[in-house]
């Protein structure tokens, strides 16, 4: 299992396995029904593996609906002690037509863990949200439906179905009465709706009629609003909670915010920029610059207290070692820097770092000692993503065409690296360039021209004209491309037409130019991509930049990723003690792994009438179609 999957897997069964035991425990059938026995316990004595076993034995001497109920119970253990196999093992032989509502809410709950932890999702979440559970909730012991709600919530949100996973949210509130659960519902929330762009929960904001979700749009509002200093944040949520005193979120605050004050206290007071201002390297370099400060500048503007900024320039003939340590001995408590990815080298081959250090590229190796931290654009984020969210659709077989540059090589390994570890196959893999003949390249992997010779092979041998319609081949499900947008305008349009309009091409962020012209981009029209949250969002850093600078669209990125760094590092503490949190940026979700690397998880988008709207819910599944169908002299091949 990659650890993609295990992440997944964490995410399910993050309810409480326990849980599920206690909910059959609420809606056993009393002991004075018949077929209503139950085993017991000694008082403070935990099921076994054993006492399952025993239990799963003696349930074949019941009669229905005991017999089933006694199964539910015995898998419900077997998944908390994580038994799973034989936990399904057990749960497959029960009739859920026999059990009443509550028992069948609580095998939905049961069940549909089981086939989230394999990966079932789509499966796990039809049997979750069955029709049949409509209209029993009210009648539901809260121990049953809290934690079928909670999957129900996790499933969606997994999914990407924001909207659906924010309503269960909803209703789960209603229901959690702990401070356990209720933390644990609030801290979904949070991890939902600040995955929304500032745009939409604004606007959420403004018209909700439900007034603690009004409360809850402000405050992820605020919380995403990550560019300014902590202390700036602080006070923006100070104010939050004299307007919202018996708001949940304000007695119950989720895990991020509560992280605020302990990082306004570490705050550094002096930082230093290294980056390259000359040289090759230079335009991006004055670029990640010019997002740094436009930053730090929105920061200081707002009133807060920021810290001393100062900038060497790494393009110069010094050794970069030189540079790193006049910085230090000008006084510098943290370092930005480097970009060239040979001196984030140099950092990785240093034994210990004098300050902690957030390098803007990454290196061939992590590092698990918290002196350094790497952070950039890399492809290889957005392919794994791709990965993830393709497979949690349903798909399983890919095409996978790619720019021959090396950064779409580098996109089409990790994709394919993170696909197979998933559990997916790539079909048929291509390469191209600017010069590329796409209509021919297209037609070559989809096959097409072996349909074409099969159906002129069948016309010699019968001896008569045939009616036809070419096939592509049928051993994919899915498009990952990682092409600019003068490529993927060409690519798409010809997988139409080669009879391919049906799968669902997922794209890197590389394929929209960053300037909305419908005209221009109509051809990228149903393409899924990675998107900067940069596309959507108009908060100050961002007018900032765009009014001080107008930057190219090639170069907003580096503008993003600048101001990203200055939103970053101060959090890098939080990031490293929880790293289910995730500091939102306008390069996107950023997250740290064990070996000291930021990851990014962008946002989803699609071009739709040219245009590249914000993805909040689950499409339609498209499944092609595998038959070959021959009527008369038609024949589809």
């Amino acid at each position: 299992m990659s650890a993609s999957s295990r992440r997944t897997s964490t995410v399910i069964t993050s309810m409480a396995a326990a849980t599920l035991v206690l909910a059959l425990a609420a809606c056993q059938t009393p002991a004075s029904r018949p077929g209503g026995h139950q085993p017991t316990y000694p008082a403070g004595h935990k099921a076994s593996r054993g006492d399952a076993v025993r239990m799963l034995r003696s349930a074949e001497t019941l009669p229905a609906p005991a017999r089933d109920q006694q199964r539910l119970q015995a898998a419900a253990i077997l998944y908390e002690l994580g038994e799973k196999e034989t936990a399904k093992e057990a749960v497959v032989k029960i009739i859920p037509e026999q059990l009443d509502n509550a028992l069948y809410a609580s095998y939905a709950q049961v069940y549909g863990s089981l086939l989230a932890d394999s990966d079932d999702f789509f499966e796990a979440l039809d049997l979750a949200t069955s029709p049949r559970l409509d209209d029993v909730w009210a009648e539901l012991p809260k121990a049953t439906s809290l934690p079928l709600r909670n999957l129900r919530a996790n499933l969606w949100g997994l999914l990407g179905n924001l909207d659906s996973a924010i309503t269960e949210r909803r209703e789960i509130s209603y229901l959690a009465q702990s401070d356990e659960a209720i933390t644990e519902n609030n801290n979904g929330f949070w991890q939902l709706l600040t995955q929304l762009p500032s745009s939409e929960l604004r606007d959420r904001a403004n018209k909700s009629s439900d007034t603690q979700m009004r409360g809850w749009y402000q405050l992820a509002l605020l919380g995403r609003d990550t560019q300014t200093d902590i202390s700036s944040q602080l006070s923006a949520l100070s104010r939050w909670r004299e307007r919202w005193p018996a708001h949940s979120a304000n007695t119950h605050a989720p895990q991020a915010l509560q992280l605020l004050e302990r990082l306004a206290a570490q705050r550094a007071d002096s930082i230093a920029l290294l980056l390259p201002l000359t040289g090759s390297l230079g335009s991006a370099g004055r670029a990640i610059r010019d997002g740094f400060m436009a930053a730090h500048y929105t920061a200081l503007n707002a009133g807060a207290a920021t810290p001393r900024v100062m900038v060497y320039d790494t393009g110069i003939q010094q050794p970069f070692e030189k540079v790193y340590q006049s910085a230090v001995d000008a006084g510098a408590q943290i370092i930005i820097g480097p970009l060239d990815k040979s001196k984030v080298a140099n950092l990785l081959a240093t034994e210990k770092l004098p300050v902690p250090t957030l390098a803007l590229n990454y290196g061939d190796q992590g590092r698990l000692t918290d002196d350094l931290v790497q952070f950039g654009l890399a492809v290889e984020d957005e392919a794994r993503q791709i990965a993830q969210h393709a497979y949690r659709q349903g798909h399983r077989q890919a095409m996978v065409l790619t720019t021959n540059s090396s950064w779409g090589q580098r996109g089409a390994e990790a994709f394919e690296e993170e696909w197979r570890n998933l559990g997916g196959s790539v079909s048929i893999g291509k390469t191209f360039s600017n010069n590329s003949k796409f209509a021919n390249l297209v037609s070559d992997a989809l096959l097409i021209p072996a349909s074409k010779a099969r159906k002129k092979e069948l016309q010699g041998r019968m001896g008569t004209s045939l009616e036809f319609t070419p096939r592509r081949r049928d051993d994919i499900d899915m498009v990952f491309v990682a092409a600019l947008p003068q490529q993927a305008r060409q690519l798409n349009p010809m997988l139409t037409y080669y009879y391919a309009g049906d799968l669902p091409v997922y794209a890197t962020s590389h394929v929209f130019g960053g300037s909305v012209n419908p005209n221009r981009d109509r051809d990228l029209n149903g393409v899924h991509f990675t998107a900067l949250p940069w596309l959507f969002e108009n908060n100050q850093t961002k007018q900032e930049i765009e009014q001080q600078a107008s930057p190219a669209p090639a170069f907003a990125r580096l503008y993003a990723l600048g101001a990203d760094a200055f939103r970053l590092y101060p959090r890098i503490p939080m990031l490293r003690q929880f790293p289910q949190q995730k500091v939102h940026g306008l390069t996107g979700a950023l997250s740290l792994s064990a070996d000291g690397r930021i990851v990014r998880e962008q946002m989803w988008a699609r071009i739709e009438k040219g245009v590249p709207v914000p993805v909040t819910t689950i499409e339609p599944l498209s499944i092609p179609r595998k038959d070959t169908q021959l009527t008369g002299n038609s024949e589809t091949f």
